[in-house]
């Protein structure tokens, strides 16, 4: 009995040490009086401790809970989309507010993360008291762990303040499995006093999830320079818009290995164009694995009340196997040959000081990415290139001249061309109904 009065009395002694705030004091007269008349004045006293003591209470269990429904992230304005800033004012999102300190001193501090049906947003915070933070490099050891998922990051951009002690990033990763509830951010530092591993735990709330503003299929192809691109999905979401497709299945990877006329995509560019008006483009992929040579193109969020939405091939560029020689003589140049649909002109070919200098002309997206000499059926690499100047013609094509240095010389002289990259405009289009 006497610890329990003990105990009374010190939390009374608590609750006189308490200060109403005004607005609160005022809210509770206004009710009081607008209600029926209070009982006595000692009553009207308990109800405004009581009411203080369950602000307290809330506050000091339910912050989290409290800075999602009361604040927004601060300080990723610089680095956020337009789409992204009025998620952020809408207050679109989950409050983390979690930080792991290394032990030199340096944090990270998961602010929060938006989630929707295409990917995760990190908000996090990297801080060096030293002033040595940018530096620091964790975005390629970083991953989110799941209950049986690993989720690596696939973009991440930041801003630095002035005095070098803290950056802001934003980095992006795959959504994780509908399964998952506790996940993990993890990250390794590692600098000259070693390393150390650290994670971030955190409960992800769905509720707040953001899911698909449209998704469907298009299974539409359109071929170029004798690839077909087949474009398969359209995903979007609050924060991005995601393309996906095929361009070669696994059987045409097999068939090409095999007569050696493997192609690798280098340039994929399409639009997105939303009632007439292009989508902001936000980046893109491609990968090859079991499923054959697929991509993936990026762009902003839809606009509301969308009507029409349609994409366009704007240019497609590959690495492609070439296998051709072309006749080198000192007389009778320049000469132009055509491989694979592509001219290139041998302007000239003079040897010094046991070097064969070979010019040529193509237009500018045109590169031999492997090519050699053949002197005296003799192998002779490429060495360097040098002497490159572009030309703009009037109807807008770029020439561009440049001079192959080999080191060696032959009288019969062949310019082997094994591979060639390039890459052609196109004007093709898909129409997606809006459903």
């Amino acid at each position: 009995m006497l610890d329990a009065e003990a105990m009374l009395r010190r939390q009374k002694a608590a609750i006189d040490q308490l200060e109403v705030p005004s607005e609160l004091e005022a809210r509770l007269r206004n009710a009081v009086m607008n209600g029926r008349e209070p009982v006595s004045r000692r009553l009207n006293w308990r109800l405004a401790a009581a009411a203080v003591v369950l602000v307290v209470s809330l506050l000091g269990y339910h912050a989290d809970t409290l800075a999602y429904y009361g604040t927004k992230l601060l300080g990723y304005n610089q680095i956020m989309t337009g789409t992204l800033r009025e998620l952020n004012e809408l207050g679109k999102g989950q409050i983390v507010g979690r930080s792991y300190t290394f032990r030199t001193g340096m944090s990270i501090t998961l602010d929060g993360i938006m989630l929707d049906g295409n990917q995760l947003l990190a908000f996090y915070t990297v801080k060096d008291p030293a002033g040595q933070v940018e530096a620091v490099n964790l975005s390629p050891f970083m991953t989110l762990k799941g209950l049986v998922g690993e989720y690596q990051p696939q973009g991440a951009s930041g801003i630095i303040n002035d005095a070098n002690t803290e950056i802001k990033y934003i980095a992006s990763f795959r959504p994780p499995y509908l399964f998952e509830k506790t996940l993990r951010l993890t990250f390794v530092l590692q600098d000259g006093s070693g390393r150390e591993d650290g994670s971030i735990r955190f409960t992800l709330d769905r509720r707040q999830a953001m899911g698909y503003t449209l998704r469907q299929a298009i299974n539409r192809t359109i071929e170029a320079d004798g690839t077909k691109i087949r474009f398969e999905t359209i995903a979007a979401s609050p924060t991005t818009t995601v393309i996906s497709g095929t361009i070669q299945t696994t059987l045409e990877l097999a068939v090409d290995q095999l007569r050696g006329e493997r192609m690798f995509p280098g340039n994929l560019e399409i639009e997105l164009l939303a009632d007439g008006k292009a989508v902001a483009r936000q980046g893109a992929g491609m990968s090859t694995d079991l499923s054959g040579m697929t991509f993936e193109q990026e762009f902003d969020a839809l606009p509301e009340g969308l009507q029409e939405l349609t994409i366009r091939l704007v240019r497609f560029g590959a690495d492609h196997a070439v296998g051709e020689q072309i006749a080198l003589s000192k007389e009778g140049l320049p000469v132009t040959v055509t491989i694979l649909g592509q001219s290139i002109t041998v302007n000239a070919v003079r040897e010094e000081t046991d070097n064969t200098f070979v010019t040529i002309t193509s237009e500018e997206r045109v590169v031999l990415t492997k090519v050699r000499l053949l002197a005296d059926d003799k192998e002779i690499g490429l060495e360097e290139t040098s002497d490159s100047t572009l030309e703009k013609l009037p109807d807008g094509t770029i020439l561009h001249t440049r001079t192959l240095r080999f080191p060696g010389t032959g009288e019969d002289l062949r310019l082997d061309i094994r591979r060639m990259k390039y890459a052609k405009e196109y004007d093709e289009s898909i129409v997606i109904p809006v459903e």
